[in-house]
């Protein structure tokens, strides 16, 4: 069934204004037609009468009818139109008189990005309110936040200034961001039936009812989907107040450890991205542990600017890489997970960049010996095993990042070619069936060879043997293959589709398709 689309009409006597907002999103996108702007109140009148509108956009100032006039004869006549006025006067009657009226919200000129977005989000809301399938309209107006505000957090140069947008009574130019992620997002994804948008909107309302800001500017990284984004002008007081709620409501779920990292407070023009990257910055220095916790950048100022200890002396290196010629792979696990100690990072108090940094300089130490070892078709295998273990670090699971090690090590190792006998051959093709059925779940090594009663390195030797796949890249295969027939559906969005295939981060996702298929997901679904 084609999904209905949203009429939107943008009223304004200065031609650059309608043009810039016209621009500013790809309104086809969401299912909203941009309708031929009018130049004044009367003509707003005259197109509603014979057109309609879903929303509403007037400037308050503009010839023949009043905009705080035009307002309230539009609600009086189409009263489940939404309106929302922008004007270049910020004068506290106007605010009064227009919301009295009947509009939602007060912009004031320039309106920026951020600010319509977060205007026709609530919009699109308030129209879900009124109409049958609510559902499907929440979650678009959850999907055009999530999407147009990850691109600005992205972008280097995007300012921000808030304008009447928040609802938290501050009054106050300048922002902070508040970075929730939760670490094992996909532990969520059954309740949801694996739909994405659903569950991001889902916990998007639950945040707004826990902190009381049902106006509150939050969204879900699309990039990052375990990470949820709130641009806030609240004082630091009640930043603490509403983070530590939030942080109540997901220790009571039981489900993923979640981190809030909190930036600081700018009183001046500022870039939304300079204050995600230093809330993400503040993440860095947590413990490596399944404790929930709140971090202020003010507070925790040293522990970010610090160097991070190597946890791999020089001694430990050069035994990685005798061990590595010699073959033991016993003793290079025994080395890695004891004897550096990843088998123990969490009760040893490491901060969970010096587990990340641990982890990518053993990654790095195994791939240069494949490389000098000539085996380029181990490469991609160990490249993927990498970029997961990479991956484990963000979910703090100390148990899964030792498996995942296990994995890589294995690996990374040339194994002698052995024959298998018919009950191994029979585990394996019953754990390719497995797989086959159940992609989408959580699949390591050792939660495979345990099922199937058969110790992790013979079992992941004689995968690979049987298969001629390295296990890990079975799996990233048959994902890959399951999202490109999701592609053809061009009603499911990348993200969803991700989301679906067991990914929980849209840019892992989209590294690993690219290495298997050699374009991105955009360029592969672009050229179906």
């Amino acid at each position: 069934m084609e999904q209905v689309k949203y009429r939107l009409l943008i009223a304004d006597d200065e031609y650059w204004t309608r043009e810039k907002i016209r621009s500013m999103i790809n309104w086809e996108e969401y299912h909203i037609t941009f309708m031929k702007p009018a130049e004044d109140g009367e003509e707003v009148l005259q197109r509603m009468e014979a057109e309609g509108a879903d929303i509403l956009i007037t400037d308050i100032n503009m010839p023949f009818v009043n905009g705080v006039d035009l307002v309230r004869r539009v609600k009086e006549s189409w009263p489940e139109t939404v309106v929302f006025v922008i004007s270049g006067y910020d004068d506290f009657q106007y605010v009064k008189d227009t919301l009295m009226a009947g509009a939602i919200n007060y912009l004031l000129k320039p309106v920026s990005k951020i600010e319509l977005v977060h205007a026709i989000s609530r919009a699109l809301e308030i129209i879900g309110r009124q109409e049958a399938d609510r559902l499907q309209i929440m979650k678009a107006a959850s999907l055009i936040q999530d999407r147009e505000l990850s691109f600005l957090v992205e972008k280097q140069h995007t300012s921000y200034m808030p304008a009447m947008v928040m609802g938290d009574g501050a009054g106050m130019a300048g922002c902070s961001v508040m970075l929730i992620k939760i670490h094992e997002l996909q532990s969520y994804m059954e309740d949801f039936h694996y739909d994405m948008n659903l569950l991001s909107c889902h916990i998007k309302q639950r945040i707004k009812e826990i902190t009381g800001l049902e106006n509150l500017l939050i969204f879900n990284h699309i990039y990052r989907s375990n990470e949820f984004v709130i641009v806030t002008e609240l004082d630091q007081t009640r930043q603490k107040k509403a983070a530590l709620r939030i942080l109540e409501h997901f220790r009571g779920d039981g489900k993923s450890p979640v981190t809030i990292g909190i930036s600081e407070h700018t009183y001046t023009m500022e870039s939304i991205h300079g204050a995600y990257v230093q809330s993400v910055s503040v993440l860095m220095t947590r413990p490596f542990s399944r404790d929930s916790m709140v971090i202020f950048c003010n507070e925790e100022e040293t522990s970010i600017r610090k160097t991070v200890q190597s946890r791999i002396s020089q001694e430990a290196e050069m035994q990685i890489r005798a061990l590595l010629k010699s073959g033991n792979s016993r003793a290079l696990k025994e080395l890695t997970l004891e004897g550096i100690g990843l088998a123990h990072c969490a009760e040893q108090g490491w901060d969970y960049l010096e587990v990340k940094q641990t982890v990518k300089r053993i990654s790095n130490l195994l791939l240069d010996d494949i490389l000098q070892k000539g085996l380029p078709e181990q490469i991609q295998e160990m490249e993927n095993l990498a970029e997961m273990a990479d991956k484990v670090v963000d979910r703090l699971d100390g148990r899964l990042l030792a498996d995942i090690l296990t994995e890589l090590i294995d690996s990374a190792m040339i194994q002698l070619r052995q024959e298998p006998g018919g009950t191994i051959r029979d585990i394996i093709r019953a754990a390719v069936a497995y797989i086959d059925e159940n992609y989408f779940e959580e699949l390591t090594l050792v939660m495979l060879a345990d099922r199937y009663g058969v110790e992790s390195s013979y079992f992941s030797r004689m995968f690979k043997q049987e298969t001629g796949r390295n296990l890990m890249m079975y799996i990233a295969e048959k994902r890959v293959g399951k999202a490109r027939e999701y592609m053809e559906d061009k009603n499911i969005n990348l993200t969803e589709i991700a989301f679906l295939t067991g990914y929980d981060d849209y840019t892992y996702f989209s590294r690993v398709f690219k290495k298997i298929t050699g374009k991105s997901p955009r360029e592969y679904r672009g050229d179906l």
